[in-house]
């Protein structure tokens, strides 16, 4: 999943040159490029799509972690449980709901509804969501069988009578 989400994170590149572009070429030519919206859409949604598994394996999304602050560490990892099988239930239902309309749209050749003289297809951006919550469902059952884990890891832990917790071995 790791070196999915760096080849993603490369997305970002060439989303920052065809606004740089765009942009010059709006300011001292007075003509933007037609692509260069339609194409600045493609590239953000795949990377923020994609990525968003990426991310979350990193624990870098945005999470309000007050109560879990305070629980012990059992109730931490139940909690982590409940929340990784809610997002995982949501990425399925999206999974569900998203694939019939990507395969419509592949089927009839679906293009831009901006109707400029570029439309493009995009049957294939409408695989973008069913793949990326694909990916986010990979990554939360990875989640709960990390959680799993730390249960069994801490009750071995407690079983060892020589484990004295926070001490420092010579």
């Amino acid at each position: 999943m790791k070196y999915i989400g760096r080849a993603i994170s490369i997305l970002i590149l060439p989303l920052v040159a065809i606004i740089v572009f765009s942009a010059l070429k709006s300011y001292f030519f007075k003509s933007p490029p037609i692509w260069t919206f339609e194409m600045s859409l493609f590239l953000f949604g795949c990377f923020f799509m994609l990525g968003s598994a990426y991310c979350h394996m990193e624990k870098k999304h945005v999470a309000v972690d007050i109560i879990n602050h305070y629980l012990p560490p059992k109730l931490q990892r139940v909690q982590g449980i409940f929340s990784e099988l809610i997002v995982l239930f949501v990425a399925v239902v999206v999974i569900y709901a998203s694939v019939p309309s990507a395969w419509h749209s592949t089927m009839i050749g679906e293009r831009s509804i901006l109707q400029t003289t570029w439309n493009p297809y995009i049957w294939w951006y409408r695989w973008i969501i069913p793949i990326s919550c694909l990916l986010i469902a990979i990554q939360n059952c990875i989640g709960i069988v990390s959680h799993i884990r730390g249960f069994r890891a801490n009750r071995g832990l407690q079983k060892d009578p020589d484990h004295i917790p926070n001490a420092e071995i010579p």
